[in-house]
């Protein structure tokens, strides 16, 4: 499979690359992403991304990690962070990037019998998932990866605005096309989810994870959300997560 986005991020870093990228869509015309997004210090970060870093605790999974920026932070500020990160060549960015501990694969794949006090997903990496549906599973995979008193940091946006009221009938509104241009080459199409804050908490409670909305920027709409393993009603113990 082509990974236009990991070669962007791999020319950037070794100062040879070919512009920016284009992400296509069905609804407008394309967006342009300038690669140096993924190489920001703390002063660029996004204000959910600073959010997101002041709850950080414990021993941290950043899922998603792309080049590294917000484990280089976390790593600065002495937690241990581990960067999960599908694409193998943003693994040797990171790895050029020094970041200490570099994990390639899907997370879905991913297990490991040390479990993490936070699991860090930001830059919309929740919408892996592709659709509504795929929400379950996901949170069912991440409370398994969760120690007892463990939390989910992750970032949406509810995107109901693009449509001017006028929301698709036969889909969730946030559920993608997307489809990645880079230099002379275009990519598969592939699904992508934006989900708004209501209907991902409703998901989550029904993997055994409660949700909280820490923050929300009201110009963007985008927010940072937490979420931890729901506990028994009765008798206050916790769920168990399994593998």
């Amino acid at each position: 499979m082509q990974d236009l986005l990991g070669q962007a991020i791999y020319d950037y870093a070794l100062e040879q690359e070919k512009g920016s990228v284009f992400i296509h869509n069905t609804y407008s015309e394309p967006d342009e992403m300038p690669v140096d997004i993924f190489f920001r210090e703390k002063k660029e970060f996004f204000d959910v991304e600073l959010k997101a870093l002041e709850l950080c605790r414990g021993k941290i999974l950043d899922v998603g990690a792309g080049a590294g920026a917000l484990t280089l932070e976390l790593q600065k500020q002495k937690f241990e962070v581990d960067a999960l990160e599908i694409s193998e060549l943003a693994s040797k960015v990171m790895y050029l990037q020094k970041v200490k501990s570099i994990i390639t694969g899907n997370i879905y794949d991913y297990s490991t019998s040390e479990k993490y006090d936070t699991l860090l997903l930001m830059m919309n990496t929740i919408g892996l998932v592709g659709e509504l549906k795929n929400l379950n599973r996901f949170f069912t995979k991440l409370k398994a990866l969760l120690n007892a008193n463990g939390q989910i940091l992750f970032d949406s946006s509810d995107i109901s605005y693009l449509y001017e009221g006028d929301l698709p009938a036969d889909k969730y509104h946030g559920e993608m096309d997307f489809q990645y241009e880079y230099g002379d080459e275009k990519g598969e199409w592939f699904k992508w989810l934006y989900v708004d804050f209501d209907t991902v908490k409703k998901h989550a409670s029904e993997a055994g994870v409660e949700l909280e909305l820490i923050f929300i920027n009201e110009d963007t709409g985008q927010y940072l959300a937490k979420g931890t393993i729901k506990r028994h009603s009765e008798g206050g113990t916790t769920e168990e997560s399994h593998e």
